[in-house]
């Protein structure tokens, strides 16, 4: 449910990005030619030919080189690995996605497959006059129809989140029931890269995600930070964001593998709504919370598109809580959970609110950064927690929703999860609908929160070097004496593993 990419994507997307240490043409340049490539890269860019500036940007960094101009080479080197990274999900052609679909979903007509592949169908995009699909093509379409995802779960034997959930969701709210006591658990961190990755010497910078201190996560407690001779500023707990920073000398790293590793401990509890839905008292629109919460950021993004949606959506609703509701019914009805391309997402500064907006399509992290933005257009301060998601047996990366109500705080909202439902194959209707309003001001304790807003920055962060900032489920990593794409070895080496420590 998270989005975190899958590790043959990220595999794909390695393969793509180390290309830039791949000597291409000769080198033999002058500046002017160099900056002639560079515009030439930039124009290509505009018309769209993203391969081909791909290639330009690579022969543009070889020229700069020559020169001994090392900022002019890295800045190149940059916008080649935005270019790399577009394709890395992006990577099917008409033929091949049609394939894609057929192997999945045999059943289906030439002209029922075909269906999926026009303009709006599915994730697409056009470069170099050819039009490429995202690879999950097939998953979204499951995830968009019902009755095909009833029949994957049935095949699984059980339907994910709802059937570890709903149990007790519908079981009586004491200390006995799972879901609404607290619960300890034992986090272990992994980065292992291989070294022959790495160049020979410099400095691996590493930006380790942590659990952050909130109401519903406490006692948390770094056990250990390896290597711990690299360890540059302390464990931070507190605040927006979770982290460790290290640095590594690499010509200290003779070893096969550069290994970085986190032990901790912490403590999550349920979040259960108790409030009064006609008594919300009035914003203060003076509370730099209130002002911090309700403009646009670079992920949610409130468009003027978007704000005229919000006003629709909630009509002639003044009370915050029932609009909030009413946006959290229109996503659950409109826009069922996708997954989502976020690497070219990322290498095409599209903010997620917009992406789903605009597509219609919406993982853990569009969607809760759509309901936020919509909330956000109506003046209701929200914002998109995210972490991963430690349900027993379905671990994995995952982002959720809050919006804020004066004197109740923070209300936390899990549309994704809510989705699962529609997922059941051994659902009622009543039990369908049960689940769903829970996961509307109500949370279950299995949760491990990273940042409390994808708009949250590591303290690294603005760095030119890293890409990707909005999702921090794996380390940022940066290596300023390697030309190829080792951000992206954060996300395919690193891992994180869960143990639920609470007495039976």
């Amino acid at each position: 449910m998270g989005v975190k990419m899958g590790s043959r994507v990220l595999a794909i997307t390695f393969f793509l990005t180390v290309l830039i240490v791949i000597p291409g043409i000769a080198i033999g340049a002058s500046e002017q030619s160099a900056n002639e490539m560079l515009q030439l890269a930039e124009n290509a860019v505009k018309d769209g030919n993203y391969e081909h500036a791909y290639n330009l940007f690579m022969n543009a960094s070889e020229k700069f080189a020559a020169l001994g101009n090392e900022a002019e080479k890295k800045d190149a080197l940059r916008q080649a690995k935005r270019m790399s990274w577009l394709f890395a999900e992006m990577n099917l052609n008409r033929t091949s996605a049609d394939e894609t679909i057929q192997e999945a979903f045999p059943q289906f007509t030439q002209e029922e497959r075909e269906a999926f592949l026009e303009p709006g169908a599915s994730i697409q995009f056009e470069s170099d006059g050819q039009i490429y699909y995202y690879e999950g093509i097939a998953r979204n379409i499951r995830f968009h129809n019902a009755s095909l995802s009833q029949n994957y779960t049935r095949s699984l034997g059980e339907s994910p989140f709802f059937d570890q959930i709903s149990p007790f969701i519908s079981a009586p709210r004491d200390k006995k029931n799972p879901l609404y006591q607290n619960h300890t658990f034992q986090g272990t961190g992994e980065l292992s890269i291989p070294r022959n990755l790495l160049p020979d010497n410099g400095t691996l910078q590493v930006w380790y995600p942590l659990p952050v201190s909130i109401e519903s996560q406490s006692d948390i407690l770094v056990t250990s930070v390896q290597p711990e001779e690299y360890v540059v500023s302390e464990p931070v707990t507190t605040g927006d964001i979770g982290e460790v920073y290290l640095e590594i000398p690499l010509e200290k790293m003779m070893d096969d593998y550069v290994n970085v590793s986190v032990r901790l401990t912490f403590t999550t509890s349920p979040r259960i709504l108790d409030l009064d839905p006609d008594a919300i008292p009035v914003y203060d629109t003076s509370d730099p919370l209130y002002q911090r919460y309700t403009k646009s950021q670079s992920n949610i993004n409130v468009t003027p598109e978007i704000m005229a949606l919000a006003n629709q959506i909630v009509g002639d609703e003044t009370n915050p809580y029932k609009k909030a509701r009413l946006i959290y019914d229109y996503i659950l009805q409109t826009l069922p959970y996708s997954n989502v391309p976020h690497a070219y997402l990322t290498a095409m500064s599209i903010p997620e609110s917009e992406f789903v907006h605009y597509t219609g399509f919406g993982d853990c992290g569009t969607q809760s950064t759509y309901f936020a933005a919509l909330c956000r257009a109506v003046g209701i301060p929200a914002r998109a927690p995210g972490g991963y998601q430690i349900v027993p047996g379905h671990q994995g990366t995952h982002f959720w929703a809050e919006f804020y109500l004066p004197e109740y705080g923070w209300i936390p909202v899990d549309v994704t999860v809510a989705d699962a439902a529609d997922w059941a194959y051994n659902a009622t209707p009543e039990q369908v609908t049960e689940y769903k309003d829970f996961f509307f001001g109500n949370l279950d304790p299995y949760r491990f929160t990273i940042q409390t807003d994808v708009d949250e920055p590591f303290s690294g962060e603005p760095n030119p070097d890293i890409l990707f900032t909005a999702v921090h489920q794996n380390p940022s990593v940066v290596c300023t004496s390697s030309d190829s794409d080792v951000e992206m070895l954060g996300m395919i080496y690193s891992t994180y593993t869960f143990e639920d420590l609470t007495p039976e």
